[in-house]
């Protein structure tokens, strides 16, 4: 179905990016902070939702295309990675957002509004699908059909996004004063940055 190298490099690659914390994490780690783990638990089942409606759009989408393209699909992919490094380039260069602790006093929201804010959150995000649509295909082998291929790495990444995000979300407590201080924010910058571009690069001179 897939090169065993390639999935192996997926996965890791999958691992670090959603280690890194991001808007759905920010969120979640607010929310078990002011509710619990259960209540960010319940955020994190709508963010893991929209993520599966994006895996669906990147499968009916990309896989079509790439068998279309052919001889193409490396060219695609070298813009692709090309766009990783601007990714690097603009996470290296991201403000430092003041902390914001959550009062204590606060209304506690209901599940169905957890739920809805983690769908919103992730399902809007503007660079989300871009992203996919070049980081998917840099492990994609496309000497042996690309639809399966497409799909186990779809649900690879739904499950892996999963369980590091509802790690975050169980360890809210302890993890939010270390995530919101802006030397934490300058090194997940920093490290988003270097992540992404060293990603396209080597991306890019490896299918030279």
């Amino acid at each position: 179905m897939i090169a065993p190298e390639l999935y192996l490099a997926f996965i890791a690659a999958t691992l670090v990016l959603c280690i890194v914390p991001g808007p759905v994490v920010t969120f979640l780690v607010a929310t078990g902070i002011r509710q619990g783990p259960r209540d960010a638990l319940i955020g994190l089942a709508g963010s893991t939702s929209a993520l599966t409606v994006h895996m669906v759009l990147v499968v009916a989408g990309l896989a079509p295309l790439l068998a279309a393209l052919g001889p193409w699909s490396e060219a695609l992919k070298l813009i692709g990675a090309a766009y990783l490094v601007w990714l690097g380039i603009q996470s290296w260069r991201s403000p430092i957002e003041s902390a914001e602790t959550p009062g204590a006093s606060a209304p506690r929201v209901p599940p169905s509004t957890l739920y809805r804010r983690g769908f919103l959150i992730s399902v809007t995000n503007p660079k989300t699908l871009a992203f996919y649509a070049a980081f998917f295909p840099q492990f994609i082998d496309t000497t042996r059909p690309q639809l399966p291929q497409f799909i186990l790495l779809a649900v690879t990444f739904v499950l892996v996004g999963a369980l590091s995000d509802g790690a975050y979300a169980v360890a809210a407590g302890r993890l939010a004063p270390y995530l919101k201080n802006p030397r934490a924010q300058k090194i997940r910058n920093r490290l988003t940055g270097v992540v992404l571009a060293g990603a396209g690069l080597g991306l890019a001179l490896a299918r030279r």
